[in-house]
């Protein structure tokens, strides 16, 4: 039977494994360059880094895997897909970020050490080697990151959020020149993707179907329901803690001068408010949210890969994808922030359609049509605003892409493949109705 506190405690481990150090580095700047634009710039952040990342991980645990999500495309397209997917999350983008972010926001600002590459590379270490120690049996990781990690994270979190609230650094400023056009729901839309938590709810709802499959769950009615118990916690939590970041840095001004990243205004903002004592808990606080979200990606993508290459175990590649964290970790936060946009800019929209496309998948009247067109449409306008981001693209399709609405947020994508979809919708009926 899932009592109310299995409830809870999933709700919790959903919510620590949502809760990266790059979810938490990222709305602060954002905040900050909104100005008094944030709590729409927020609105559209939460939509996507939260809301979808929600529908996601039910439609997901329904289905038992994110797998099963790309079963209506051919097997090769699926496969590259799911490949791309845990790669992006995983050892080559977003693990090695979480690793960074842990590393130059949580302990060089503790002075303990001087940063050189050795040190980096020990930190490194270290910090995977122990996140390891938690994954390397999956069935510990819902009482360890659930009952154990999150509450403590949260506490830190929570202090930070209310003194926010009640001190304020600053007043809010006037938003920068993208925010002054009244653009800023869909730049917040855009910004979301960083979190890549849709990316990561195709990962996630495994361990949250196995997690409820422990306690006798498996009938679909009961898997909704109790998922949708669960994630509203983890949508309540982090939608609160989106708001008080953004918050935060709006009412940054008096120590955001010269800043380059949300990570450094969310740390002066910390010090600023309890002194000395800011570090620790800055420190406290980027560290859980790294270890949780790297448990937890780390271990579905391990799972992935063991399934489909059946030769090798689970910690084998566990083990592969620690020692790539480690590698590609080595060339620091900046560099892999760089080409971290470009390629969430490239699969993000993917994933958001193949979630759709779930969604309506029994009211198709041609499955293949629509998936198909649908894709291959939103495959070739993402792909544009990935080169265009960073600055690849043709110019003589770049004047062409200019001329769909939401370009210039990085979102050519949405109006060319809903049309697709409707288009593809009709002809399916119109074909299902001369068969007849």
């Amino acid at each position: 039977m899932f009592s109310r506190k299995d409830i809870i405690v999933l709700g919790m481990m959903i919510f620590a494994l949502f809760l990266g150090a790059g979810n938490i580095i990222f709305p602060p700047m954002e905040g900050f360059t909104a100005g008094y634009n944030w709590a729409s710039a927020s609105f559209g952040f939460v939509l996507t880094g939260v809301f979808m990342p929600f529908i996601t991980l039910v439609i997901v645990s329904i289905l038992g895997r994110g797998e099963e999500l790309t079963k209506d495309l051919p097997k090769w397209a699926g496969t590259a897909f799911l490949v791309i997917l845990y790669l992006t999350i995983g050892s080559t983008f977003a693990m090695p970020r979480i690793t960074n972010v842990a590393y130059e926001m949580a302990w060089l600002p503790l002075g303990l050490m001087e940063d050189n590459s050795t040190v980096r590379f020990v930190f490194s270490l270290v910090f995977n080697l122990i996140a390891m120690g938690f994954m390397i049996r999956p069935n510990t990781i819902i009482s360890s990151v659930g009952k154990f990690m999150t509450p403590a994270l949260l506490v830190l979190l929570v202090v930070v959020a209310v003194t926010v609230f009640i001190s304020p650094l600053s007043e809010i400023q006037a938003p920068t020149k993208a925010y002054e056009s009244g653009q800023a729901l869909f730049i917040g839309l855009t910004s979301g993707y960083q979190t890549m938590d849709v990316l990561a709810a195709i990962a996630f709802g495994g361990i949250v179907s196995r997690a409820l499959a422990a306690k006798n769950v498996v009938h679909t009615k009961d898997i909704v329901k109790y998922t949708i118990s669960a994630g509203f916690v983890s949508v309540i939590l982090l939608a609160g803690l989106y708001f008080s970041l953004f918050y935060l840095g709006a009412t940054s001004a008096s120590v955001a001068e010269g800043v380059t990243n949300g990570g450094q205004v969310f740390s002066r903002y910390v010090s600023a408010l309890f002194g000395s004592a800011g570090t620790w808990i800055m420190a406290g606080i980027i560290v859980l949210a790294s270890l949780t979200t790297l448990v937890g990606v780390t271990s579905a993508a391990a799972d992935y890969f063991a399934k489909f290459s059946v030769r090798f175990s689970y910690p084998f590649w566990v083990a592969i994808f620690t020692a790539m964290t480690i590698t590609v970790s080595q060339y620091g936060l900046t560099d892999l922030l760089r080409i971290t946009i470009p390629a969430l800019l490239l699969i993000y929209p993917i994933a958001i359609v193949l979630v759709f496309l779930q969604f309506l998948r029994d009211k198709l009247p041609s499955i293949k049509l629509t998936y198909y067109s649908s894709l291959i449409v939103t495959l070739c306008f993402s792909l544009c605003d990935s080169l265009n981001n960073i600055q690849m693209l043709p110019e003589s399709i770049n004047i062409l892409l200019k001329g769909f609405p939401l370009s210039s947020e990085g979102m050519a994508w949405l109006v060319p493949a809903f049309v697709m979809l409707v288009v593809s919708i009709f002809i399916g009926k119109l074909f299902t109705n001369i068969k007849k």
